[in-house]
């Protein structure tokens, strides 16, 4: 792409800024820098389910599960999910650079992302205040059988910086900080309310915080580190929740608190 490509391309996002048009010229902005297959623009607020604002494909759908699926409860184990809930920091990164040290072991990991036809993916987190963040993921497909390049990963980090402030203003333009919405109750609270309103499962608060990290992808040694106790105290919960639970294995596990999570 020329140079001549990518300042047309900027100044139609920069012309955009706070109009709903904003989102699909900042595509095209990001594809005169690095080219790519799939691109999907998200706004993520507090413990919500994520907004999808713009999405493009070109290829293989990998956008297919996105609704029934994803949007509606997967996005809770989600490492997008929980790096946005801990305050993400702005910047360009891949799927396992913030993933949890056991995560493409995990059931949800072979579940969901196995299955998506995704070859490659690079993120662009905009955090929008405290409780917000705006992210834009570019990806290859399996269909072109390509991964982004060490050269168009550079050129991507390169301009880096231009793309994160146009976003940035972007969202303030659309978002005023009054107009910014407070925080829910934890995930795992969630979870452990409606373990015992539907299955009559009692769990502590620390079993609860125990599942979800399990699910989301944690070795012991994660959790351990997570919630600040031993790993082998990790352990002991573990086995005290699948007790509790009836189950043995974390595919059992995942199978009983996906239907919840979709509450």
């Amino acid at each position: 792409m020329t140079t001549n490509s990518l300042e047309t391309a900027l100044e139609g996002a920069i012309r955009a800024l706070g109009a709903n048009t904003f989102h699909g010229l900042f595509a095209a902005a990001v594809r005169a820098i690095i080219d790519y297959d799939n691109v999907i623009s998200m706004i993520w607020t507090g413990p919500a389910s994520p907004v999808v604002v713009y999405k493009d494909y070109r290829g293989s759908n990998v956008f297919r599960r996105l609704e029934e699926d994803y949007l509606s409860a997967a996005f809770q184990l989600d490492p997008f999910y929980r790096y946005h809930l801990d305050g993400a920091k702005p910047g360009s990164y891949r799927l396992l650079e913030i993933s949890p040290d056991n995560f493409t072991r995990s059931k949800y990991y072979e579940w969901y992302y196995g299955d998506l036809g995704i070859s490659d993916e690079i993120t662009l987190f905009c955090p929008i205040g405290k409780q917000m963040t705006a992210t834009v993921s570019i990806g290859t497909s399996t269909t072109s059988n390509t991964r982004f390049s060490a050269k168009s990963e550079r050129r991507l980090r390169q301009y880096e910086g231009v793309l994160l402030a146009l976003l940035s203003r972007h969202f303030e333009l659309q978002f005023p900080k009054t107009a910014r919405p407070s925080q829910e109750a934890a995930l795992s609270t969630q979870l452990k309310m409606a373990l015992e309103d539907i299955h009559d499962i009692k769990l502590s608060n620390r079993q609860a915080e125990v599942a979800i990290l399990i699910l989301q992808g944690h070795s012991s040694e994660s959790v351990a580190l997570m919630l600040d106790i031993s790993p082998q105290t990790v352990k002991v919960f573990r086995k005290q929740l699948y007790k509790r639970c009836k189950i043995t294995s974390q595919a059992e596990l995942f199978s009983l608190l996906m239907p919840l999570l979709e509450r």
